[in-house]
Protein backbone atom coordinates (compact mmCIF):
# COMPACT_ATOMS: atom_id res chain seq x y z
CA UNK A 1 0.00 0.00 0.00
CA UNK A 2 1.05 3.60 -0.59
CA UNK A 3 0.48 6.00 2.29
CA UNK A 4 -0.53 9.58 1.58
CA UNK A 5 -1.64 12.29 3.97
CA UNK A 6 -4.33 14.90 3.72
CA UNK A 7 -7.84 15.12 5.08
CA UNK A 8 -10.94 14.81 3.13
CA UNK A 9 -13.39 15.99 4.74
CA UNK A 10 -15.50 15.44 3.60
CA UNK A 11 -13.33 13.93 1.21
CA UNK A 12 -15.15 15.77 -0.30
CA UNK A 13 -15.36 15.68 -4.19
CA UNK A 14 -13.45 17.60 -6.84
CA UNK A 15 -13.42 16.01 -10.28
CA UNK A 16 -10.05 14.42 -10.95
CA UNK A 17 -9.06 12.70 -14.17
CA UNK A 18 -7.13 9.64 -13.01
CA UNK A 19 -6.37 8.01 -16.34
CA UNK A 20 -7.32 7.65 -19.96
CA UNK A 21 -10.66 5.92 -20.70
CA UNK A 22 -10.84 2.52 -22.32
CA UNK A 23 -13.26 2.55 -25.25
CA UNK A 24 -14.40 0.72 -28.36
CA UNK A 25 -14.61 3.35 -31.08
CA UNK A 26 -17.23 3.20 -33.80
CA UNK A 27 -16.18 6.28 -35.75
CA UNK A 28 -18.25 9.40 -36.36
CA UNK A 29 -22.01 8.97 -36.13
CA UNK A 30 -23.55 8.63 -39.58
CA UNK A 31 -26.29 11.15 -38.90
CA UNK A 32 -23.86 13.81 -37.73
CA UNK A 33 -25.24 13.67 -34.19
CA UNK A 34 -21.81 14.18 -32.58
CA UNK A 35 -20.71 17.82 -32.46
CA UNK A 36 -17.40 18.39 -34.20
CA UNK A 37 -16.01 20.21 -31.17
CA UNK A 38 -16.23 19.33 -27.50
CA UNK A 39 -16.61 16.22 -25.34
CA UNK A 40 -20.07 14.99 -24.29
CA UNK A 41 -21.36 11.93 -22.47
CA UNK A 42 -24.79 10.42 -21.90
CA UNK A 43 -26.19 7.40 -20.10
CA UNK A 44 -26.48 3.88 -21.48
CA UNK A 45 -30.02 2.49 -21.69
CA UNK A 46 -29.56 -0.58 -19.47
CA UNK A 47 -26.06 -0.55 -17.93
CA UNK A 48 -25.28 1.92 -15.16
CA UNK A 49 -21.52 1.60 -15.62
CA UNK A 50 -21.56 2.14 -19.39
CA UNK A 51 -22.21 5.29 -21.39
CA UNK A 52 -21.94 6.91 -24.79
CA UNK A 53 -19.44 9.61 -25.59
CA UNK A 54 -18.77 12.12 -28.34
CA UNK A 55 -15.23 13.46 -28.62
CA UNK A 56 -14.79 16.15 -31.27
CA UNK A 57 -17.23 14.44 -33.61
CA UNK A 58 -16.21 10.85 -32.83
CA UNK A 59 -18.78 8.54 -31.19
CA UNK A 60 -17.74 5.83 -28.70
CA UNK A 61 -19.30 3.33 -26.33
CA UNK A 62 -17.51 3.52 -22.96
CA UNK A 63 -17.16 1.25 -19.93
CA UNK A 64 -16.54 2.85 -16.52
CA UNK A 65 -13.71 1.29 -14.48
CA UNK A 66 -14.86 -1.24 -11.88
CA UNK A 67 -16.49 0.50 -8.92
CA UNK A 68 -17.57 3.55 -10.93
CA UNK A 69 -20.82 4.31 -12.75
CA UNK A 70 -21.87 6.96 -15.23
CA UNK A 71 -22.36 10.45 -13.81
CA UNK A 72 -21.73 13.61 -15.81
CA UNK A 73 -22.18 15.92 -12.80
CA UNK A 74 -19.60 14.80 -10.21
CA UNK A 75 -17.15 12.47 -11.97
CA UNK A 76 -13.87 11.23 -10.54
CA UNK A 77 -12.73 9.69 -13.84
CA UNK A 78 -13.92 10.79 -17.27
CA UNK A 79 -17.76 10.62 -16.99
CA UNK A 80 -17.75 8.12 -14.10
CA UNK A 81 -18.37 8.58 -10.36
CA UNK A 82 -18.29 6.34 -7.29
CA UNK A 83 -21.18 3.87 -7.35
CA UNK A 84 -22.58 5.05 -4.01
CA UNK A 85 -23.15 8.56 -5.36
CA UNK A 86 -25.55 7.43 -8.10
CA UNK A 87 -28.96 5.76 -7.98
CA UNK A 88 -28.76 3.13 -10.70
CA UNK A 89 -32.31 1.88 -10.23
CA UNK A 90 -32.77 -1.34 -12.21
CA UNK A 91 -29.75 -0.81 -14.45
CA UNK A 92 -27.03 -3.45 -14.38
CA UNK A 93 -23.54 -3.02 -12.91
CA UNK A 94 -20.60 -5.37 -13.35
CA UNK A 95 -19.63 -7.38 -10.22
CA UNK A 96 -16.71 -6.23 -8.05
CA UNK A 97 -13.16 -6.95 -9.16
CA UNK A 98 -11.07 -7.02 -6.00
CA UNK A 99 -7.35 -6.63 -5.40
CA UNK A 100 -5.33 -6.43 -2.15
CA UNK A 101 -6.96 -3.74 0.00
CA UNK A 102 -9.56 -2.87 -2.65
CA UNK A 103 -13.03 -4.47 -2.81
CA UNK A 104 -13.48 -2.66 -6.15
CA UNK A 105 -10.86 -1.26 -8.50
CA UNK A 106 -12.10 2.25 -7.67
CA UNK A 107 -13.64 3.44 -4.42
CA UNK A 108 -13.21 4.79 -0.89
CA UNK A 109 -13.27 2.20 1.88
CA UNK A 110 -12.70 1.96 5.65
CA UNK A 111 -9.36 0.86 7.03
CA UNK A 112 -8.39 -0.77 10.32
CA UNK A 113 -8.06 2.66 11.97
CA UNK A 114 -10.64 5.34 12.75
CA UNK A 115 -8.36 8.13 11.59
CA UNK A 116 -7.64 7.05 8.03
CA UNK A 117 -9.33 5.38 5.08
CA UNK A 118 -8.38 3.60 1.85
CA UNK A 119 -8.78 5.23 -1.54
CA UNK A 120 -8.53 2.76 -4.43
CA UNK A 121 -7.68 3.71 -8.01
CA UNK A 122 -6.99 1.10 -10.70
CA UNK A 123 -6.88 -1.53 -7.95
CA UNK A 124 -4.09 0.16 -5.98
CA UNK A 125 -4.85 0.88 -2.31
CA UNK A 126 -3.72 4.25 -0.96
CA UNK A 127 -4.00 4.80 2.80
CA UNK A 128 -5.09 8.40 3.44
CA UNK A 129 -5.22 10.18 6.79
CA UNK A 130 -8.23 12.19 7.90
CA UNK A 131 -7.55 15.74 8.97
CA UNK A 132 -6.34 15.91 12.57
CA UNK A 133 -9.17 15.40 15.04
CA UNK A 134 -11.53 13.70 12.56
CA UNK A 135 -12.52 10.08 11.94
CA UNK A 136 -13.63 8.23 8.83
CA UNK A 137 -17.34 7.46 8.54
CA UNK A 138 -18.17 4.75 6.03
CA UNK A 139 -21.84 5.76 5.69
CA UNK A 140 -20.91 9.19 4.32
CA UNK A 141 -17.55 8.15 2.84
CA UNK A 142 -16.00 11.14 4.56
CA UNK A 143 -14.11 12.27 7.65
CA UNK A 144 -16.34 13.68 10.40
CA UNK A 145 -16.26 14.39 14.13
CA UNK A 146 -15.13 11.18 15.87
CA UNK A 147 -18.11 11.18 18.27
CA UNK A 148 -20.32 10.72 15.19
CA UNK A 149 -18.60 7.45 14.25
CA UNK A 150 -19.65 4.31 16.06
CA UNK A 151 -16.74 2.53 17.69
CA UNK A 152 -14.32 5.48 17.55
CA UNK A 153 -12.91 6.98 20.76
CA UNK A 154 -13.10 10.76 20.44
CA UNK A 155 -11.06 11.30 23.61
CA UNK A 156 -8.20 9.21 22.24
CA UNK A 157 -8.35 10.84 18.80
CA UNK A 158 -8.51 14.42 20.08
CA UNK A 159 -6.26 13.77 23.08
CA UNK A 160 -8.59 15.47 25.55
CA UNK A 161 -11.25 14.52 28.08
CA UNK A 162 -14.09 16.94 28.72
CA UNK A 163 -14.18 17.92 32.43
CA UNK A 164 -17.11 16.77 34.55
CA UNK A 165 -17.59 20.30 35.90
CA UNK A 166 -17.63 23.42 33.74
CA UNK A 167 -15.94 26.35 35.46
CA UNK A 168 -14.28 29.64 34.59
CA UNK A 169 -14.52 31.15 31.11
CA UNK A 170 -15.50 27.77 29.68
CA UNK A 171 -18.92 28.10 31.31
CA UNK A 172 -19.54 31.26 29.28
CA UNK A 173 -19.98 29.08 26.21
CA UNK A 174 -22.31 26.48 27.74
CA UNK A 175 -23.76 24.13 26.44
CA UNK A 176 -20.64 23.92 24.27
CA UNK A 177 -17.81 24.79 26.65
CA UNK A 178 -14.44 25.40 25.07
CA UNK A 179 -10.90 24.85 26.25
CA UNK A 180 -7.40 25.70 25.07
CA UNK A 181 -5.52 22.96 23.27
CA UNK A 182 -2.84 21.55 25.60
CA UNK A 183 -0.06 21.73 22.98
CA UNK A 184 -1.08 24.13 20.21
CA UNK A 185 -2.13 27.73 20.87
CA UNK A 186 -3.73 28.03 17.42
CA UNK A 187 -6.30 25.36 18.21
CA UNK A 188 -9.12 24.90 20.70
CA UNK A 189 -11.35 22.10 21.92
CA UNK A 190 -15.13 22.35 22.11
CA UNK A 191 -17.14 19.80 24.09
CA UNK A 192 -20.40 18.67 22.49
CA UNK A 193 -22.49 16.30 24.60
CA UNK A 194 -19.39 15.78 26.75
CA UNK A 195 -17.34 14.66 23.74
CA UNK A 196 -14.31 16.69 22.57
CA UNK A 197 -14.04 18.19 19.10
CA UNK A 198 -10.86 19.78 17.77
CA UNK A 199 -11.11 23.15 16.00
CA UNK A 200 -8.53 25.38 14.35
CA UNK A 201 -8.49 29.13 14.84
CA UNK A 202 -7.23 29.54 11.30
CA UNK A 203 -4.27 31.16 9.62
CA UNK A 204 -2.93 34.16 11.50
CA UNK A 205 -5.15 33.52 14.54
CA UNK A 206 -4.64 32.03 17.98
CA UNK A 207 -6.68 31.11 21.04
CA UNK A 208 -6.76 34.03 23.44
CA UNK A 209 -6.80 32.86 27.07
CA UNK A 210 -8.25 36.19 28.22
CA UNK A 211 -11.42 35.86 26.13
CA UNK A 212 -11.45 32.16 25.22
CA UNK A 213 -11.97 33.17 21.60
CA UNK A 214 -9.81 33.08 18.50
CA UNK A 215 -7.96 36.35 18.06
CA UNK A 216 -5.29 37.85 15.83
CA UNK A 217 -2.06 36.09 16.71
CA UNK A 218 -0.32 39.38 17.51
CA UNK A 219 -2.82 39.79 20.36
CA UNK A 220 -1.64 36.51 21.86
CA UNK A 221 2.00 37.30 22.65
CA UNK A 222 2.84 33.90 24.09
CA UNK A 223 1.79 32.09 20.90
CA UNK A 224 4.18 31.40 18.06
CA UNK A 225 2.69 30.38 14.72
CA UNK A 226 3.10 26.70 13.88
Amino acid sequence: MIRITGGILFLFWTSVVIGAPQADYYGSSEDGGCPEEGVFGWAHETACDQYYKCTNGTFSHEQCPNGLVFDDKNPVHDFCAYYWKVDCGKKTVEPPISSPGCPYQFGIFPSDSCTHYIRCAWGEANVTDCEEGLAYQDESHSCVWPDEVKGCDSEAIVGFRCPDKIVGLSSKFYPFPRYPHPNNCQKLIVCVNEKPRLLNCGYGSAFNLDSYTCDAIENVPDCKAY
